[in-house]
């Protein structure tokens, strides 16, 4: 009898399967538990390229617009997958779909690389050409500069030189008139 009292009792089929259920209601809830985690990821993921496609908007205008349609894209695949974790029909193609975002988004980083490598590109054609520009518009001053300077050079000579011509004029119209004068009282001198 005492043999009997520290035997295990016999697994009853109702014992079993409650047993199996719950062992494949604590699988179901990890798996659930792991979606959801991944599914966190895959929209943080999302929520910083599209910050980073924010900050690069400006840029690249296409880029812009087909990042968006991807974004767009991801977001339904996204909803699709978390109506999918609420109603317990996990599969293979869930998998394949999170394989699938992970590939998106690496796709999209690379492609948010090549934006910022152009956006790069861009801004050193900019301060080339803005330096090129400024070297431009400083010889431009400094020939308009030098021109001026010519120009009000040569005025001050010019004022000079007909400043002399005039007052050789005036001499020799005075002289002239002092000829005139002289030669009037020779001729009233002759004629007396």
């Amino acid at each position: 009898m005492r043999e009997l009292e520290h035997e295990r009792p016999a697994k009853r089929p109702h014992i079993q399967e409650f047993a199996k259920a719950s062992q494949e209601q604590w699988d179901w809830l990890a798996k659930e538990h792991e979606y959801r985690v991944t599914i966190g990821k895959l929209e943080k993921q999302v929520m910083d390229l599209k910050f980073e496609k924010d900050l690069h908007i400006a840029a690249d205008e296409g880029e812009r617009r087909k990042l968006a349609q991807e974004n767009e894209v991801l977001k339904t695949q996204i909803q699709e997958m978390k109506i999918a974790a609420i109603s317990q029909e996990r599969s293979q193609a869930d998998k394949r779909l999170i394989n699938g975002l992970k590939k998106k988004v690496l796709e999209y980083q690379e492609d948010l690389e090549k934006s910022k490598a152009g956006l790069v590109k861009i801004q050193v054609k900019w301060i080339k050409k803005t330096e090129e520009q400024v070297r431009f518009m400083q010889q431009m001053k400094r020939d308009y500069e030098e021109r001026i300077f010519r120009q009000a050079r040569d005025a001050k000579t010019d004022r000079k030189r007909y400043y002399d011509l005039m007052a050789r004029m005036k001499k020799q119209m005075n002289e002239f008139q002092d000829q005139l004068f002289y030669n009037a009282e020779v001729l009233e001198t002759r004629n007396q």
